[in-house]
């Protein structure tokens, strides 16, 4: 048997409330049927009550629209966050994900034959107890071509990442090239001609998991970071 508590809870929900509006509805429609086609109704009507009637009918028609439209965002809500919880990373835990993301970025770099200036250790970011961010810096310096071969290499690893931030710069900075018996004019000569097509790249790889022991069965409300 349900309990006035078990009605209670249901009707303080989004579910509830509409539920409730969707009877009211109802109810003032068959009192409306009911006032126009019975005549065992005929004592109810005068004219006040029929516009007391039609003024609850109004009431309750506006209120089951908020409460619909509420429903509706917070069904959408529900629905954005299933899909990003099943996009996310969900092999291992905290400590294994950090050693795949640190081990891929290497490997893709290797793979290149890239020599990365830097790679941090792995950061983790929690959202919530479902969802956690991990993230690592890169940082590594070669031609214009050689960094866009990287960039895509690391895009395409497995688990996907994206990109928090990233810096691209020319590094302009002077490479004479060593020669002897020439003037002064012509060693200026040749260093205007010296290839600069040195860049600079620091980014933050981004990647999205999941942690598998926590209930995913709603969606919680994220921690606030300190």
């Amino acid at each position: 048997m349900i309990s006035k508590e078990q009605i209670r809870a249901f009707v303080a929900t989004p579910k509830g409330k509409l539920a409730v509006a969707c009877l009211c509805l109802v109810l003032c429609w068959i009192f409306l049927l009911l006032y126009f086609f019975s005549d065992s109704l005929t004592a109810f009507g005068d004219p006040k009550s029929l516009k007391k009637a039609k003024d609850n009918l109004a009431k309750l028609e506006k209120t089951y629209r908020e409460v619909r439209g509420s429903n509706a965002g917070v069904l959408a809500k529900q629905e954005r966050y299933r899909k990003l919880l099943a996009s996310a990373y969900k092999e291992g835990d905290e400590d294994k994900v950090k050693t795949v993301l640190h081990n891929k970025i290497t490997e893709a770099a290797n793979k290149l034959e890239f020599k990365l200036s830097r790679i941090s250790s792995v950061n983790i970011n929690r959202l919530n107890s479902e969802l956690y961010y991990a993230e690592v810096d890169v940082t590594a310096e070669g031609k214009l071509d050689e960094i866009v071969a990287l960039i895509n290499a690391l895009e395409a690893i497995d688990p996907k990442p994206v990109w928090k931030q990233l810096e691209l710069r020319p590094d302009n900075r002077p490479r004479p090239q060593v020669s002897t018996g020439v003037d002064s004019l012509n060693l200026a000569n040749q260093d205007l001609n010296v290839e600069r097509t040195q860049m600079t790249m620091r980014g933050t790889l981004r990647v999205l998991c999941a942690d598998e022991t926590a209930n995913t069965a709603t969606p919680k409300t994220p921690r606030k970071r300190k």
